[in-house]
């Protein structure tokens, strides 16, 4: 949700029609009406300095993190090092109505579920990450710290 277009080329291959759906479902974070979501992101560390396309991709992609904070929308970083994120991506979404939602990354595919004791097991995952994180301000001074010292 928070990839630019060089970025999620390099990591779609190219393929030109997903990259355009990847960037396409960006828009809800800015859309005005209705408001956007709110949205919490927490990655780990690691990603500020794994070469994904070059220094260029790269700088851009982590200047671009730091652009988009509002509010409403979060990016904290989570040091390097073992913690509870390292089982695998997911996202959580509460629908209208309030039901969530848990989209989680396999290996072989994304799988969607509103099984409630997944959901669970996963808002209870993200909480113990977020813990773990560091505060919004220093999150974006790491960022920033890693492009001056590694993609500049």
């Amino acid at each position: 949700m928070l990839q630019t277009e060089g970025y999620a080329r390099v990591l779609l291959h190219g393929n030109e029609a997903a990259v355009g759906a990847r960037l396409e479902r960006q828009a809800i974070l800015v859309r005005e009406d209705p408001r956007p979501p709110v949205f919490r992101c927490v990655i780990d560390e690691a990603i500020l300095y794994r070469p994904i396309g070059g220094s260029e991709v790269m700088r851009a992609q982590l200047e671009h993190l730091i652009s988009v904070v509002t509010p409403r929308l979060s990016v904290q970083l989570v040091p390097q090092g073992m913690h509870s994120g390292l089982m695998g991506g997911f996202a959580i979404a509460t629908l209208e109505g309030g039901k969530d939602v848990l989209y989680a990354e396999t290996a072989v595919r994304g799988i969607t579920t509103s099984d409630e004791e997944y959901v669970a097991v996963a808002v209870e995952r993200f909480e113990a990450i977020r813990s773990e994180a560091l505060p919004i301000s220093m999150s974006i001074d790491l960022i920033q710290k890693a492009v001056e010292e590694k993609w500049t």
